[in-house]
């Protein structure tokens, strides 16, 4: 029986994960797979300036039996945590056992959460599928939030920019977001910290999708931020805002970025705008008045977003109504 080590990365295991990673995904995605790059892996798990959780179970042949891998967040909840979103898990189709016996992924699942939950990092989430669901709710102690609905609004209506609201495309984040967004980080029950190091990583650098930033100014005034993404979105045809930053209330500059991304959107041939928003909180009744309409997620591949809580006090009831949780958080953006 072949022997595994489970351990941390370790600098130059990168080969030997990505070999596994392709080899998994190419065999269970229906169509359209590519290769996950050197450049994608660096730029997710090593250019983060958060860090990188990463443990791998390797076999005594070099090969990269299994893998739990996530990315971790800082999110303001009346004080710092330490969040991680679940990604590229995964066990190497030669070390597989039937689905009913306790194999490797649970393995090393399990060992992850020793190492990370409540010791590094306060809360766990993910957004999976069905099948990855039932998994995660059954044996690793994930609860259920809510099952997402999308916000769609058509890209044929226009919105005419308020007056005295400008905004402007820009290839990285200005400097004036930092003291923005600390202005308005405590009027937020629980989000992301959107702070220009970690909002530049994720967007500016990320080398396999093309983001537009776009800016809202008032003369000289920084007044918020949407990101926008018009390829490869979760609905056909639609283009996503997948992350944003506005002062609740502040119904101008919402209504100007909105504008902007759906006339950015249709140029690019999007029939649709989407996004993701907590209908709890006034940033979603603000966006059905922009005309977008929620549909479930279930129409195209439904969506759950978990979590499961070691040290943040969080439970899913309080996430439901005050997390405001967006697409950039995860990997679906």
């Amino acid at each position: 029986m072949t022997e595994i080590e489970f351990r941390l990365y370790q600098p130059g295991d990168e080969g030997p994960i990505l070999e596994t990673f392709n080899r998994t995904f190419s065999e269970s995605w229906d169509e359209g797979y590519v290769d996950r790059t050197l450049e994608q892996w660096e730029w997710e798990f090593l250019g983060n300036p958060t860090g990188q959780r990463i443990l791998l179970g390797m076999a005594d042949d070099g090969r990269v039996a299994c893998q739990y891998a996530a990315v971790p967040i800082r999110v303001w909840a009346g004080k710092e945590l330490s969040f991680f979103h679940a990604v590229d898990s995964m066990v190497h189709p030669d070390f597989r056992t039937g689905l009913r016996k306790r194999g490797l992924f649970l393995e090393v699942a399990e060992r992850f959460f020793e190492i990370f939950g409540g010791k590094v990092d306060d809360l766990g989430f993910g957004y999976p599928i069905r099948p990855a669901w039932r998994i995660g709710e059954r044996f690793l102690g994930y609860r259920l939030i809510r099952s997402l609905d999308y916000l769609l609004r058509s890209t044929d209506q226009d919105l005419s920019a308020p007056a005295g609201i400008t905004v402007r495309e820009v290839q990285r984040f200005s400097p004036e977001l930092d003291a923005f967004e600390a202005k308005l980080r405590p009027s937020f029950a629980c989000m992301t910290i959107k702070d220009r190091p970690c909002m530049d990583w994720r967007y500016a650098d990320c080398p396999s999708h093309e983001y537009h930033i776009l800016e809202a100014w008032e003369g000289d005034d920084y007044r918020g931020f949407v990101v926008l993404r018009v390829e490869g979105g979760l609905v056909p045809d639609a283009a996503m805002i997948g992350d944003s930053l506005v002062a609740e209330g502040d119904v101008d500059v919402m209504h100007a970025l909105i504008a902007a991304a759906v006339g950015m959107a249709r140029g690019a041939g999007c029939t649709q705008l989407m996004t993701v928003q907590n209908p709890e909180l006034p940033q979603f009744d603000a966006l059905s008045g922009l005309g977008f309409t929620a549909v479930p997620s279930t129409q195209w591949l439904e969506r759950k977003l978990g979590s499961r809580d070691w040290s943040s006090g969080l439970d899913q009831e309080w996430l439901a109504h005050h997390w405001q949780y967006c697409l950039g958080d995860s990997d679906l953006f």
